[in-house]
């Protein structure tokens, strides 16, 4: 038989298999992965070096989703406001990956690209540099926890008595459906956030 006519791996297959894996387990190795494509896992090391080069990789491809660098350009509460946006829109396209990027060292220079000018925005805004990361951190730590919530149930308290608690009853009943539920919270929260950002650079 002659050689393949397309190679049996490319990059981009090992990042969208990764990205599978990781929304179907939760979870990434090397062996796991090698099974999705079907090869051996020393197929894998000749494109590429380990998991945390896999893991880069999977973290590039959302942030190329999420946009470029020119939201920045915007003013500082836009620019957080579109960020959060496209940010929890990119991770509910792939809530298993959340848990792995979470608490995987940012050591990517893109991404050291990118808080380089989100860091710049607050600061030029007038916010101190002693709590520009915290900002960021809080806003972020919101958005995951907001794309987590686009995939839950649509229904998270449930068998609520009415006798017992007719004022959480009341409120559920008002509760939108579907995904009108999760986008009513996430809109809540990113106001309040940013509201509280400018009530910090007021004060100084």
């Amino acid at each position: 038989m002659g050689r393949p006519r397309t190679p049996l791996l490319d990059r981009e297959r090992i990042v969208q298999a990764a990205l599978h894996l990781v929304d179907e387990s939760g979870d990434l190795t090397i062996p796991a992965l090698a099974g999705v494509l079907k090869v051996s896992p020393s197929a894998l090391y000749h494109h590429v070096a380990g998991r945390a080069e896999i893991v880069a990789m999977m973290r590039a491809e959302l942030v190329r989703t999420i946009g470029g660098q020119t939201v920045w350009d915007l003013p500082w509460d836009e620019a957080l406001a579109t960020w959060a946006h496209s940010y929890r829109d990119a991770f509910a396209e792939h809530p298993g990956i959340i848990r792995l990027l979470a608490t995987a060292p940012l050591s990517e220079p893109f991404m050291h690209d990118l808080y380089e000018r989100a860091v710049a925005a607050l600061e030029d805004a007038g916010f101190p540099a002693g709590q520009v990361m915290a900002l960021i951190t809080a806003l972020e730590s919101f958005v995951l926890g907001s794309a987590l919530d686009l995939v839950a149930p649509p229904v998270m308290v449930d068998a609520v008595a009415r006798d017992s608690s007719p004022r959480l009853a009341a409120a559920l009943d008002a509760v939108p459906t579907g995904r009108r539920r999760a986008d009513q919270a996430f809109e809540a929260g990113l106001g309040a956030l940013i509201a509280g950002y400018r009530v910090l650079l007021q004060a100084g």
